[in-house]
């Protein structure tokens, strides 16, 4: 297996649709996670993303701040989005949330090139951090709504959080392969109480990430969001065991020591040949092991 590593930084950014604004108050974020993304509003929106592509972006990930219901406020800017695809023929994904509107949903396609889904049966992450009061089986709904509309979509679940159950992450496995889903980004909760002693968390997290690698057929992909302090302890063992396919920003004594091509880019990208030219920023061939 060769190993992907992703590092993005000047050519693939993140976008706040709805710049501080969130009707969300999840525990672990707090709205802290918008203050660093590009922000913009449907009225700037064309101007914006020229402007990063003036300065060597090519690829934008649409996120920001959720509805009381969890969807992405996307809608004002659908008719901006078909425009700077014509024109700039920019890579984009989306953090798109609950959205199940048939309609809009349909209307993403050809606009949104990966839709990266959140996807959880937890009640920890959907009642307790999320803030939600449905069932999480809604999200089993909203990811056959967006397989159903043709877009390409990346579930996103948890390898680690404090209330995780190995019969959950085996359901919510069982449900991304009946779907037909061939790839998956794992993340790892990051708790604001560190309240876990690290040792024993990157144990948790390298076995339950071996039982994901043992039970799903598909690709996996270790995600930005996991705690910097467990990177050192989970990072040489996920590329020494051969546990993931591509991984988001590695310690970088890992890098050091069992290089690998690098991409400017968000992990959940389709690599085909034209993208890798696009964000390939290092290759294994020309870097000193």
């Amino acid at each position: 297996m060769k190993l992907i590593y992703f590092t993005p930084r000047s050519r693939y950014k993140v976008i706040s649709l709805t710049g501080f604004w969130c009707a969300l108050n999840c525990k672990f974020c707090n709205k802290r996670y918008l203050v660093n993304m590009v922000h913009t509003t449907p009225s700037n929106f064309i101007d914006t993303v020229r402007e990063l592509y003036v300065n060597g972006v090519r690829g934008v990930l649409l996120s920001g701040g959720f509805r009381s219901n969890g969807t992405l406020p996307i809608e004002p800017y659908i008719d901006k989005l078909r425009v700077v695809k014509r024109e700039l023929g920019i890579i984009t994904s989306a953090h798109l949330g609950l959205i199940t509107n048939e309609e809009l949903l349909h209307s993403l396609r050809g606009l949104i090139d990966t839709v990266d889904f959140e996807f959880t049966l937890s009640s920890f992450i959907v009642n307790y951090v999320r803030g939600f009061t449905f069932s999480p089986k809604k999200y089993v709904n909203v990811l056959s709504k967006i397989v159903d509309s043709g877009l390409h979509i990346v579930p996103h679940i948890y390898a680690w959080h404090p209330e995780i159950r190995r019969d959950v992450l085996r359901e919510e496995l069982k449900i991304i392969s009946d779907f037909g889903i061939k790839e998956i980004v794992l993340l790892v909760y990051i708790d604001p109480f560190k309240t876990h002693e690290h040792t024993k968390l990157a144990s948790i997290v390298v076995d339950n990430i071996k039982y994901v690698r043992n039970t799903y057929p598909g690709r996996l992909y270790m995600g930005c969001m996991r705690p910097g302090y467990i990177k050192p302890l989970i990072d040489p063992v996920l590329v020494e065991k051969e546990l993931v396919d591509r991984i988001v920003n590695p310690y970088y004594k890992v890098l050091r020591e069992q290089p690998g091509d690098i991409y400017d880019a968000c992990c959940s990208i389709q690599l085909i040949e034209s993208l890798r030219e696009l964000f390939l920023v290092s290759k294994v061939s020309n870097r000193n092991s």
